[in-house]
């Protein structure tokens, strides 16, 4: 159970892989699948620049999802029509009653 603020909806995406030299990869130039995730709750993240010769901004959310949610590194995620690469690992948090668990999830966006 996500606490009663947590309303935004999140939409998982999962490409397809492909193998790269015999290592399966994500193929990100084709039609990824799609999973919305409700219950959620995104605060934003530290965003930062880049000025190495050319202007890079990195904006980006941690997202609080229900516990459970399918959702790993090499997946992107779509928030209000901007889509999101997933850093790391998602964490599993479990809270001291279980009434509270989330999986944490980071997300960012280059651009520039």
């Amino acid at each position: 159970m996500t606490a009663s603020f947590a309303r935004e909806t999140i939409t998982r995406l999962r490409y397809p892989t492909r193998s790269d030299h015999g290592v399966d990869v994500p193929d990100y130039r084709a039609t990824a699948g799609e999973l919305p995730i409700g219950r959620c709750w995104l605060e934003p993240a530290l965003s930062q620049e880049s000025n190495d010769g050319r202007l890079a901004v990195s904006t980006g959310w941690t997202v609080a999802a229900p516990k459970g949610a399918d959702v790993v590194s090499t997946d992107h995620v779509r928030y209000e029509g901007v889509e999101y690469e997933v850093l790391g690992d998602p964490q599993r948090v479990k809270s001291p009653t279980g009434a509270l668990d989330t999986v944490r999830i980071v997300l960012q966006r280059w651009e520039g």
